[in-house]
């Protein structure tokens, strides 16, 4: 009896120890599975910040470089015909530069003075830009037609810049825009300033037109409506089913932006001005 008495003791026991060490594991792996997604839960909102934050450092550049090119008025772009339709990039690259050289000016005006050799396919073409500022600042604008890129500098005066579109020194606190003066006709002789003169760097409307017939009954077009500015530039020419129709914008921009809307059909030219 106890023999049997000991021997059902020592079961018990043996029992109750292999049960305690069951539990024991079964709680050591239960707290082993909280840890692991606990980290993982930690893991994963510390990639969301990390996603967040290079978000916002990459959109920030970004948003403070629309914010100076919004601050500027580009005038004449067309002048510098090496730019691709989207002109945005190279706008921001002159709001940077004038950010960057301490300028300050609300008007970019693109200048008829151009230098370029359009023989050589691997050379630099130089543009010139003039700022709304005090010192009527010249900015140089090379570009590489290798690349097919942009260099700015700030360069020295142009003598007589009012024959490429541009504000003497003295008249440069002036808006660009508004270069030449809306002179008002009113009791005074009308005067004739005489043919109008278009600059076709491509040919474009050379091409098609007649320039002289076309530059001669422009002149009269001007003439009629009060308009003194002659120098104008081809933007764009589109054929039509009858003929064709062309944008011309002035030189020096008129103060409510307007250009010449020229449509030629049936041998005759209809000129309009339009936004």
């Amino acid at each position: 009896m106890r023999k049997k008495a000991l021997l059902f003791g020592l079961l018990a026991a043996f029992l109750l120890a292999a049960l305690c060490i069951c539990l024991g594991l079964f709680l050591l792996r239960q707290d082993g599975n909280g840890e692991t997604d606990r980290m993982e839960i930690t893991t994963g909102t510390t990639q969301t910040d990390t996603e967040e934050e290079m978000t916002e450092a990459a959109t920030a550049p970004e948003a403070a470089t629309e914010e100076i090119e919004s601050e500027l008025t580009f005038l004449n772009l067309g002048k510098i015909y090496y730019l691709p339709l989207d002109t945005t990039d190279f706008k921001n690259q002159v709001a940077a530069f004038i950010a960057n050289n301490h300028l300050t000016a609300t008007t970019v005006l693109a200048l008829g003075k151009i230098e370029d050799d359009k023989e050589d396919a691997d050379g630099t073409a130089n543009f010139f830009l003039q700022l709304d500022d005090a010192a009527g600042t010249i900015i140089q604008a090379a570009y590489d037609k290798k690349t097919k890129t942009f260099t700015l500098s700030v360069s020295a005066p142009i003598p007589d810049v009012e024959k490429y579109g541009g504000a003497a020194t003295t008249e440069a606190n002036q808006n660009v825009s508004g270069t030449e003066p809306e002179y008002s006709s009113e009791g005074t002789e009308i005067i004739n300033f005489g043919d109008a003169n278009i600059t076709d760097v491509d040919q474009a409307l050379s091409s098609v037109a007649d320039m002289a017939t076309l530059q001669h009954d422009l002149g009269i077009f001007l003439n009629e409506n009060g308009e003194e500015r002659r120098n104008l530039f081809v933007s764009s020419v589109e054929k039509t089913e009858t003929g064709y129709k062309t944008i011309l914008e002035f030189e020096t921009a008129r103060i409510d932006r307007k250009k010449i809307e020229v449509i030629y059909e049936g041998g005759k030219y209809y000129f309009s001005l339009v936004d």
